[in-house]
């Protein structure tokens, strides 16, 4: 798991070690758990199931509150953030909340601090599969749409940066890569220049703040 995740977020983890990041909507503090094995020592999460909660304080994750992530501006408004994380999080946001909430997550980074989205691809050829494979889905998000959404936010467009979340770790799973690499091409040969570039079943966003 550790592998993966270093992988998926790569170097948009900070390079100080006690640099202040919360992982909005942290399920069971699964990522919060190996950025803690990785040295991290300013961690903060926030869940709004009472339950996933009650594991993370299980694992000894006690800097863990229950808390909708549409309320992030009430979650210790006196402290500024180097970084946010939103794994998995945002798709289960009503669709006409989450320019209000990167708004609120823009507010709370520091200066040059940045926020790091991971959510369904759309442009995937899995897409629709995941979009709708879970019933508390609300919406996806192609690369072009992820832009257009972070700058509705605030963030300038130079700022937001989309790439792939490449996660295998195994051989087995570093050749699914390489297949989805081909059908995806494959699939879009007859769309024009505006063709998605993306493979990968979720992207990853990060907007940095100025």
């Amino acid at each position: 798991m550790q592998r993966s995740y270093v992988r998926v977020l790569g170097p948009w983890l900070p390079p100080d070690k006690e640099a202040r990041i919360l992982d909005a909507g942290c399920g069971e503090g699964a990522l919060l758990s190996v950025l803690r094995e990785l040295g991290y020592i300013n961690l903060g999460g926030l869940d709004i199931s009472a339950e996933n909660v009650a594991i993370c304080h299980k694992a000894g994750l006690s800097f863990v509150y229950q808390m909708d992530v549409v309320q992030l501006e009430k979650h210790d408004p006196t402290v500024t953030l180097e970084v946010i994380l939103l794994m998995d999080v945002l798709e289960h946001i009503p669709k006409d909340q989450t320019v209000s909430l990167l708004a609120q997550v823009r507010g709370r980074l520091t200066r040059g601090g940045w926020v790091v989205i991971q959510t369904p691809n759309m442009g995937c050829v899995f897409g629709h599969y995941h979009r709708f494979n879970d019933l508390t889905h609300e919406f996806g998000l192609t690369e072009k749409t992820a832009i257009d959404l972070m700058v509705a936010a605030g963030f300038e467009r130079v700022d937001v940066q989309v790439r792939p979340a490449w996660n295998a770790t195994t051989f087995l799973g570093r050749i699914r890569e390489q297949y989805l690499k081909v059908l995806h091409r494959v699939v879009y040969l007859a769309e024009d220049s505006s063709r998605p570039r993306i493979p990968t079943k979720n992207l990853l966003i990060r907007g940095i703040k100025r």
